[in-house]
Order: C-alpha cells, then structure tokens, then sequence
C-alpha cells in the first residue's frame, strides 16, 4: 500500500500514535469515529463518513490494552470492511493474550487461541481477507491460530528501540535482558509495545 491512500481509522488509545504516523506520509489519511456509550455502559459508536470510504484502502489501528476496550473496537473492526471497501488492514501493536498460547495442564484455557479464533471472524473486505499486522508476538506458532479470513503478518518493534537506546549519551550503561514484560516508550518515539524487554541501568562505580 506504500503507493496507495490509505484511510487509517484509530481508537481512542490509538490517537496520538496514529498521528504520528499519518505525519511521516501523505498517502494516509486520518479518519474518525465517534466512540460514545449508552446510559448501560455499551458502546454507541459511529463511523464518520461511511459513504466516503467506499472502494478505498482501510486500516484500523486498534490498541487491545485491556478487556474493557476489546468490544468496542471488535464492533468497528467487524463493521469497516463490510462497507465495501477495497481492502482492510487491521493494526494490533500488542497481542494481549500471546504470553497464554498453550495448555500446562488439563482445565488451562489457551486465550491466545480464543483471541485468534476471534480476530480470524473478521468479514472479508472486496479486496480479499483481512491483512492483520501484530507486533512482537509471544510465538511464532500462534500464526496457526488464525483461520483463512485473516492475513496475520509479524512485525518487531525491536529495531526501533535498538535505534532508540544507540542515541542515548550513556548506552556503554545500558544492558538488555529477556522477560516477559511490557516495555513502553515515554520518549518522543511513537508508543510501541515490546514483549521481551527490560533496560538494567548498571550501577556505577
């Protein structure tokens, strides 16, 4: 899609990031929704300019960062690719239940699979399945998960950080050890989820 427009809706968490991308290309174009609720607590959403996307390429940057906002970004998820467009990506910076992708033992429930089963529901675009682009993932395995209406594409945020972490005044400081933990980026770099990181600040002499 390098040379193409693309339509790039976010949710709320999404904001500042996919501001930040639509700001190093002119081929994306930032589209809104409004996430609103009822008096219950469900969500009332609405895709703003609905009929205006028609035959366009669509991408939605989602942000899974805890069960409360899953639901309502799987609505808007589900609803943008039957509104005829030509093809629909779907941005997931972190896979929330990766780390959980197999059984120890009898009665665990894999939710990374649950997830997968889930995402792979997605409606076909007119373009074809759905392109769905994770970030640092637990395993590599879990590309088995999906079923054949999704696309799933890994990427690794982990070059970014390397980048990163080589500016820094004191790197010759800095170690870098594995973990299954969160790392996010307070600096002015774009907010990526890493799965794997943890910085050690070595104590000086």
């Amino acid at each position: 899609m390098e040379n193409k427009r693309v339509l790039l809706f976010y949710c709320v968490e999404s904001e500042d990031l996919a501001r930040k991308v639509a700001a190093h290309s002119d081929h994306i174009q930032l589209q809104s929704i409004n996430w609103r609720s009822f008096d219950d607590g469900f969500p009332n959403l609405f895709i703003n300019n609905a009929q205006d996307i028609r035959g366009q390429h669509v991408a939605f940057l989602a942000s899974f960062s805890s069960p409360a906002v899953i639901f309502e970004q799987l609505s808007v998820i589900f609803a943008l690719p039957r509104l005829f467009v030509a093809s629909f990506s779907l941005v997931l910076p972190f896979f929330p239940t990766g780390s959980f992708e197999r059984m120890e033992e009898e009665g665990d429930v894999a939710t990374a699979f649950t997830m997968a089963r889930i995402l792979s529901n997605i409606p076909i675009s007119r373009g074809g399945p759905t392109s769905l682009v994770i970030y640092d993932i637990h395993a590599l395995q879990e590309r088995f998960y999906f079923g054949d209406h999704v696309l799933p594409l890994f990427e690794t945020g982990i070059p970014l950080l390397k980048q990163r972490l080589n500016q820094l005044p004191d790197m010759d400081n800095v170690s870098l050890l594995a973990f299954n933990i969160l790392f996010v980026s307070h600096t002015h770099m774009p907010i990526f989820f890493f799965q794997c990181v943890i910085l050690i600040i070595k104590a000086q002499d």
